[in-house]
Parts: structure tokens; C-alpha cells; sequence
């Protein structure tokens, strides 16, 4: 931290200067895999119990414990928001 440059920039100077900063800083971080396009914004049960590898006890226990946008029931169907899913599925255990 020794290397103190006082200089004075205009302002497009600076934010030239930042912006190159930036998009070098970003080319540098790791790529966000896209997301597929054939991939359905709802997912069925079998395919949460598939994906978890939840016994049928367990998968009915869990989608009791599942907060209001997880679940949409159609009929006696069960549908899952996959984005809400994944998000619930990463928080933490609750006790």
C-alpha cells in the first residue's frame, strides 16, 4: 500500500479509469453457466423426489414444512416452482 499516486484526473478521466478496472475485474471472475432453455419453470413431484432422493414419507413431510410458492396445487396434483424450490432447499435446516 506504499504506492500513493496524487494526480489530478478530470472526471471522465476517472470514470474511464474505473470503468477499465471493472471490466477487468469482471473478465477475470469465473463465467455463471447459463441456464438452459429446455429447463420447465415448474417441476412434479416424482421429479423433486428424483432429485432430492426423498422417500415418500420424507417428500410429503418436506412439502408440509414447504413456505406459501414452493407448492402449487393443481387438483391432486402437486407442482414445484423450480427457482423457489432450489432457494428453499439451500436455506438452512430450521429446528
Amino acid at each position: 500500500m506504499n504506492d500513493v499516486l496524487l494526480s489530478p484526473l478530470r472526471l471522465s478521466e476517472l470514470e474511464n479509469l474505473i470503468e477499465k478496472s471493472v471490466l477487468r475485474a469482471l473478465s477475470k471472475a469465473a463465467p455463471v453457466p447459463p441456464q438452459p432453455a429446455d429447463v420447465a419453470p415448474v417441476m412434479s413431484s416424482k421429479q423433486v423426489q428424483e432429485m432430492t432422493g426423498w422417500p415418500n414419507g420424507t417428500f410429503y413431510a418436506k412439502v408440509a414444512e414447504m413456505p406459501e410458492g414452493v407448492v402449487i396445487r393443481k387438483s391432486k396434483r402437486l407442482l414445484f416452482d423450480r427457482e423457489k424450490l432450489m432457494v428453499w432447499l439451500k436455506t438452512p435446516a430450521r429446528p
